[in-house]
């Protein structure tokens, strides 16, 4: 379904030899206040910032800072990109096509798609999946939790609603999966209001609504109670998958790549390992979705099920999902030639992404934790 901090520390340089004589000078408040830092930093298995110069790693995602995105928060919080000398450079692209930017260089990494990366593909880009990071639809079709439908081919005769024309398409391919034409039923465009979508749930204007995951927020905080009849082999399609220049994978900036991937999958582990550490971690960061603190753990919840891998490995390329996608994408026409997995897919950074000690992020999320 459709994206607290621990401040910084300067990246500048450490204290001049005429702040430590200052120090030496009595000022027990900056002792105590540098030993403080130095005893959290050691907590949370990572050196003061000041140590490093930071690079930074120009990302392009569909979100800022955001609950939907928690990897990224908890792993500034944790400091898991500063251990890899990355700062993360989240990049906004506006309403230009994300893969322009992945094309011109503008970015190092880009969240695609899977129909922006297969018709990239044939379209002669060369670009390639390196980590999935949300296993699941960002979508889903809601009714009623008292709704009797158990697939959306139970809706057929009735009016569905879709909060915008951007979500049409994926009504139409349910339909499909679901033997359901499109002339079953009826499609009507609702909007984003929260007030107005519950209420077409409740008085049966329309029996499903066809949303991302802030709508299943939207509506849940109307104090409705719905479910997701989404088909199932939809609902482990990827989402937001981190894509790269096929001529950059092992380039000059390998290192820096592969530190960026490892501190992305470990942030992703230890924010699926405590609800209660992560979710003070993203109040900090992202407030506009805590404003009801119910509401945001439920959004948190939801944004966890999406980053959490189907396996052992996080970010894993899965082959047989996107081939069902390339399939799907062929039979209603959106590309007219073959597309191989292998040539959009590529497991390169998997293994040294995945090369982190479990247990020991499960102590340093404890750490955190026991210092809120």
């Amino acid at each position: 379904m459709p994206t607290c901090s621990v401040k910084g520390l300067p990246s500048d340089g450490g204290p001049t030899n005429a702040s430590e004589k200052s120090l030496k000078g009595g000022d027990d408040d900056m002792k105590k206040t540098l030993a403080a830092i130095v005893t959290a930093a050691t907590a949370l298995g990572s050196a003061p910032a000041w140590a490093q110069d930071l690079q930074e790693v120009d990302v392009l995602t569909p979100l800022p800072r955001h609950t939907a995105w928690f990897p990224l928060i908890v792993g500034e919080a944790l400091g898991y990109f500063e251990e890899e000398g990355i700062a993360v450079n989240l990049v906004n692209g506006g309403d230009l096509p994300a893969t322009a930017f992945l094309e011109n260089g503008q970015v190092d990494i880009a969240a695609l798609d899977p129909s922006e990366v297969i018709l990239a593909e044939e379209r002669g880009f060369d670009f390639d999946v390196v980590y999935e990071v949300m296993h699941g639809a960002v979508e889903g079709i809601f009714v009623l939790e008292s709704n009797p439908a158990e697939s959306l081919a139970d809706l057929a005769g009735t009016t569905i609603g879709i909060v915008g024309e951007s979500d049409r398409g994926l009504l139409l391919s349910a339909l499909g999966h679901a033997g359901v034409s499109e002339d079953d039923v009826t499609i009507a465009v609702l909007g984003e209001s929260a007030p107005l979508l519950a209420n077409s749930l409740q008085t049966e204007q329309v029996s499903a609504i066809v949303g991302a995951i802030s709508d299943f927020v939207a509506i849940r905080s109307q104090d409705i109670q719905i479910k997701d009849v989404l088909p199932p082999e939809m609902g482990n399609q990827p989402a937001n998958n981190f894509a790269m220049r096929a001529d950059a994978i092992g380039g000059e900036n390998e290192e820096l790549v592969q530190g960026f991937f490892n501190a992305w999958a470990k942030s992703a582990y230890a924010g699926l390992h405590d609800l209660e550490a992560t979710r003070a971690m993203v109040m900090e960061a992202d407030p506009e979705n805590w404003v009801n603190e119910d509401l945001g753990t439920i959004f948190l919840e939801a944004a966890q099920d999406l980053h959490r891998p189907d396996g052992e490995v996080f970010g894993d390329v899965r082959h047989d999902v996107w081939q069902g996608v390339i399939d799907e994408m062929s039979e209603v026409g959106m590309i007219e030639s073959e597309v191989s997995t292998d040539e959009i897919l590529n497991d390169h950074y998997l293994e040294t992404a995945n090369d982190f000690d479990r247990a020991e992020v499960e102590e340093e999320v404890q750490a955190y934790k026991d210092s809120m």
